[in-house]
């Protein structure tokens, strides 16, 4: 696929790479039947399917979000919010986010990355080019706590 940013085309070839190692240890994790990691009272964390559907949340709302700071909404992308549904098809979900990112950042152009700044759902100001990095290591953060609790 063509994309217009070299920089945007390697963030999500990056992006990719990352959530896909995280849902291989993510599924390790799963098969030992390790115990989950220490949450300090994060929902994230309540239950095993809370927490890799955080990530893959996670990973459709970096692309949501960045659809809508540049006029261009993501809408043909797997709207379930059902924690259960996600954990039950993890990969057929984790594939269909992967596609929307490469259709809908694609045309993503340098002068869209920065340096305007949006405030993240989470309150935080970043440009798009931050969110997309930040996108790339969130399911990293969490494969390397797995990996740890697995040994």
């Amino acid at each position: 696929m063509e994309f217009r940013s070299r920089g945007v085309k390697a963030l999500v070839e990056l992006h990719e790479q990352e959530l896909r190692r995280f849902l291989e240890t993510w599924e390790r994790f799963e098969a030992a039947k390790a115990p989950l990691p220490e949450s300090q009272g994060d929902p994230s964390y309540q239950d095993r399917e809370q927490l890799v559907g955080h990530v893959l949340l996670s990973a459709r709302g970096y692309l949501t979000w960045i659809g809508e700071c540049v006029g261009r909404p993501v809408t043909d992308i797997d709207g379930s919010k059902d924690f259960h549904d996600i954990a039950s098809r993890t990969r057929g979900f984790m594939e269909n986010i992967l596609a929307a990112w490469k259709r809908s950042l694609a045309d993503l152009t340098d002068d869209e990355c920065a340096p305007k700044v949006y405030t993240s759902r989470w309150g935080e100001p970043y440009n798009i080019e931050q969110m997309l990095e930040h996108a790339v290591v969130h399911p990293m953060r969490h494969r390397i706590q797995l990996e740890k609790i697995l040994g």
